[in-house]
């Protein structure tokens, strides 16, 4: 895909061109932002888009394009993590938002803390990975 910074968020054509990316039975993305796909993509169940569709689509569709990550630059970098906890919490309210979360909360660790850089999990050009997933089996859904 040709990347369009200024995209807006349902406009799959403007990076995708003519590329089939949607099957053929789905409504029309052109108008519809992330809430639009929450109603038939619920964030859990059989049609969720955790881990099947990229970060940076999850973040176009919440009307956060290029710019809003990495600032206006030439050559775009691995956005920091300060970035990333700007928007999303301090790393501190992430790991008390999944605290919950069984075998083991995926925000804090007995080997990092809450230090662990979000890109480390979170991809969001790439398949987001379960980073614990090389020496544990926690197996974690990772957006």
């Amino acid at each position: 895909p040709k990347l369009q910074p200024n995209a807006k968020a349902g406009d799959c054509g403007a990076c995708h061109g003519k590329e089939k990316v949607l099957p053929d039975s789905h409504p029309g993305t052109k108008a519809m932002n992330w809430k639009g796909c929450l109603g038939c993509h619920a964030k859990h169940g059989k049609m969720s888009l955790v881990g099947k569709i990229s970060g940076s689509h999850i973040h176009q569709l919440q009307g956060v394009n290029c710019v809003g990550c990495h600032g206006k630059t030439k050559k775009p970098e691995e956005v920091a993590m300060a970035k990333c906890v700007a928007c999303h919490g301090s790393t501190d309210a992430l790991a008390q938002k999944t605290a919950s979360v069984k075998p083991e909360n995926p925000h804090t660790s007995p080997h990092y803390g809450t230090t662990l850089d979000c890109n480390l999990c979170h991809r969001q050009h790439a398949k987001s990975e379960d980073y614990c997933a090389q020496c544990h089996h926690f197996h974690f859904k990772t957006p």
